[in-house]
């Protein structure tokens, strides 16, 4: 019984956090679609539902991201505090987001950079999504970081569990 009550409130984090990621997410798609060559070449409408189709994608990688980190804290003590899950929140969704840029860009050909795209030399991954999901993440649990506090103490209450790390 104890155990589904933490995942409960695991699972209620979670759901807060898209809600409050979701916004930010789309805000963001619709801004960086001129980095895309889709805006000049298919125009508005192929270039909202692009960015529509993405955000979904940002919603579920972010409750997946957030409820794996929060798991993650049933076992690994280590990572009971804002910051550790602020970090396997934010790296999982950029290893992720890093992985599905370049099978999109460079594998599958799903979608391409426009030349206004900045890119990293290494892998020629866009930094616009990179950023965002840095950003995104990063604030979404900074605006959520006493709900956060109080369900890591609901998880395993310890001396480590702080709002503010």
């Amino acid at each position: 019984m104890i155990a589904s009550s933490r995942f409960r409130a695991a699972l209620v984090l979670a759901v807060s956090y898209v809600g409050v990621a979701l916004p930010m997410f789309a805000a963001w798609e619709v801004a960086q679609l001129p980095l895309y060559t889709i805006w000049a070449e298919q125009g508005v409408r192929a270039s909202l539902w692009a960015a529509l189709h993405c955000t979904i994608g940002d919603a579920v990688l972010a409750f997946v991201t957030i409820l794996g980190a929060l798991l993650a804290t049933f076992v690994a003590s280590g990572w009971r505090r804002f910051r550790g899950v602020a970090a396997i929140t934010v790296l999982a969704g950029l290893i992720v987001t890093a992985i599905v840029e370049v099978l999109s860009t460079q594998w599958l050909g799903r979608w391409a950079y426009g030349p206004l795209m900045p890119v990293e030399p290494l892998f020629g991954i866009g930094l616009s999504p990179l950023a965002q999901w840095i950003v995104v993440p990063a604030l979404a649990l900074f605006l959520l970081r006493r709900a956060l506090a109080r369900v890591l103490s609901m998880i395993a209450p310890t001396k480590e569990t702080r709002v503010h790390d």
